[in-house]
């Protein structure tokens, strides 16, 4: 298991940030790769995504669930996918903080930690770990560009 963290630094209220890291729609939207997704309910979706390191390539059905403490201003994000003999497992804690709840600045705070099996995580650690973290980074870097807009429609 590898462990990323990293952290956001929005032009958006807290309520914002909030409501879109806690919306499957919003999520689903934000995946790397997306080939497709479907929200099953006001917490859980299903994505399809493509993955790969060097030659290994797939398509990944993932499993997504959301939940979210609105007084701690914490959510969490956990993944599930499988495809080709390929296994992906990512526990992901977003935490919110603002200097106001009025202001338009937000920090979202993120852990993510990420385990691959299969033919994917055979392809050796040093090639895998810097994918890996590439596509976490993307997924988040994916959910700010999704707040920016959010923010200026």
């Amino acid at each position: 298991m590898k462990s990323y963290q990293g952290e956001l630094q929005l032009e958006a209220p807290l309520e914002t940030v909030w409501k879109f890291v806690t919306d499957p729609n919003r999520i689903g939207a934000s995946m790397p790769d997306l080939v497709a997704y479907t929200v099953q309910d006001p917490h859980h979706l299903m994505a399809k995504v493509r993955a790969g390191v060097g030659p290994v390539r797939a398509v990944l059905d993932m499993a997504i669930e959301l939940n979210g403490d609105v007084a701690a201003r914490t959510a969490q994000m956990t993944v599930q996918g499988s495809g080709m003999g390929n296994g992906v497992q990512m526990q992901t804690t977003m935490s919110l903080t603002a200097p106001n709840d009025q202001e338009p600045d937000t920090a979202l705070h993120w852990q993510a930690s990420v385990t691959v099996s299969g033919a994917l995580a055979a392809l050796g650690s040093r090639v895998l770990d810097n994918q890996v973290k590439k596509i976490t980074e993307k997924v988040f870097e994916n959910i700010r560009q999704g707040i920016a807009e959010s923010v200026t429609i």
